[in-house]
């Protein structure tokens, strides 16, 4: 019973410590280990599947503990990291503002392999066909007795009252763990310098533009086909839409079309740069046999993943379709203003998400507000269809508690029992 409450009164910075140490190599291999795990797998098993691979989840909890359970301020001090007991406080504090840290443990199974997940993070993998041997120290048997014992408590909890206990979940469930949604327009009344950012670039006159282009873009493609194409005429769609944002005011040096894109693009360019500008044909064959070498081509504004700018050609029947795209929030004003560009000077395209684009201008989309476990990236699937969101956000810990109650929350997924 003893060693059993020691596991149990574990506070947050060490099981932390703990999960990272099985994450950096979470195949299982100590025996002792292993048994903690599949009594905690299938107690697991007496919930309801909730997703692929036969996946079940619960959420479980750790006490932050007190100042001393966090570390020693005298090994911070020493090491720089603080210059005061009071900045080792706010980082505490910082790190663990609840009193309580919560953790989404999931289970799932493939190939008579058994995957542990701590916040959506792989930490422990058990392969059948994997020898493991007996480890009397074993780091990571600490946790998995840690895991095994919540678990049963938790299960337990779910067996004697499940409507409870999904209502606990539902209203002590922290917010930094759930999905919402909050306003753009909502958004800039509790930062009002983002949305000046957005109404300075966005005039009367440009919201009826990009109006007119939403419908252009609805358009059948064979309507915005563009006949012929070279190289050069795509440095020129380029240069229209760098001069449109002025990246190269105030150069004493004239670029030519050629030379802006090779400032400003990828750079991994399959050797566009090498064929004759004005070859319609070069082109085509360009197209047809070097444009997917895995390069980027098409990224006319260099960033990140999600950062970044594209001008995309395609080859549809009879001729070639060009295609905008941009929507994070970052570079959504660019963007715009490369579209009305393009637009003023009649040159036929289609801007990807132009819908969504003229909300998030004009402060009527809403921003996906996601668990602080989940990078705000490629996170539309999370989200209803319907709801259009493509822009996404982390609470982050400025005027925290102003957009909560400003921000819409969806239901806690609950949890069931199996047959």
């Amino acid at each position: 019973m003893k060693k059993i409450l020691k596991y149990k009164n574990y506070k947050a910075p060490y099981i932390d410590i703990l999960i990272k140490s099985a994450q950096a190599s979470p195949v299982v291999k100590c025996s002792n280990c292993c048994k903690e795990l599949m009594i905690l797998i299938k107690e697991m098993s007496k919930l309801k599947i909730q997703g692929y691979d036969e996946l079940r989840s619960i959420w479980i909890t750790a006490d932050r503990g007190k100042i001393s359970n966090f570390g020693s301020y005298k090994e911070y001090l020493e090491e720089e990291q603080v210059a005061n007991y009071e900045e080792f406080i706010e980082l505490w504090k910082y790190y663990y503002p609840d009193e309580k840290k919560w953790y989404e443990l999931s289970v799932s199974r493939y190939e008579n392999q058994h995957f542990i997940f701590i916040d959506s993070e792989l930490t422990f993998h058990i392969k059948s066909e994997q020898e493991t041997v007996d480890d009397i120290n074993c780091f990571n048997t600490r946790l998995a007795k840690w895991l095994k014992e919540k678990v049963i408590e938790t299960i337990t909890q779910i067996e004697n009252d499940l409507p409870n206990y999904n209502k606990y979940i539902s209203q002590n469930l922290p917010y930094r763990k759930r999905f919402g949604k909050i306003k753009r327009s909502t958004y800039w009344k509790i930062f009002p310098y983002e949305g000046r950012i957005f109404k300075k670039a966005s005039p009367e006159e440009s919201i009826d533009i990009l109006k007119n282009i939403v419908k252009q873009s609805a358009k059948d493609e064979s309507e915005l086909k563009i006949n012929k194409i070279t190289s050069g005429d795509f440095f020129r769609f380029c240069e229209i839409a760098y001069d449109a944002n002025n990246y190269f005011k105030g150069k004493k040096v004239n670029l030519t079309s050629k030379e802006k894109y090779l400032d400003r693009a990828d750079g991994r360019d399959c050797e566009l740069r090498k064929i004759d500008e004005n070859s319609i044909e070069e082109f085509a064959y360009w197209y047809e046999n070097k444009s997917h070498c895995g390069g980027h081509p098409w990224e006319i504004c260099r960033g990140g993943n999600s950062t970044h700018i594209s001008l995309f050609v395609s080859q549809i029947e009879d001729g070639w379709l060009l295609s905008l795209e941009g929507s994070s929030s970052v570079r959504v004003v660019e963007t715009v203003k490369m579209a009305i560009a393009l637009y003023k000077n009649n040159i036929p395209f289609i801007l990807r998400d132009a819908e969504e684009i003229l909300r998030m201008i004009t402060g009527t989309d809403y921003i996906g507000i996601l668990p602080d476990t989940v990078f705000p990236r490629y996170c539309r699937g999370l989200f209803p269809k319907s709801d259009k969101i493509i822009d996404f956000m982390n609470l982050g810990f400025e005027k925290v508690d102003k957009i909560i109650e400003n921000s819409c929350w969806y239901p806690v997924k609950e949890v069931g029992l199996g047959k």
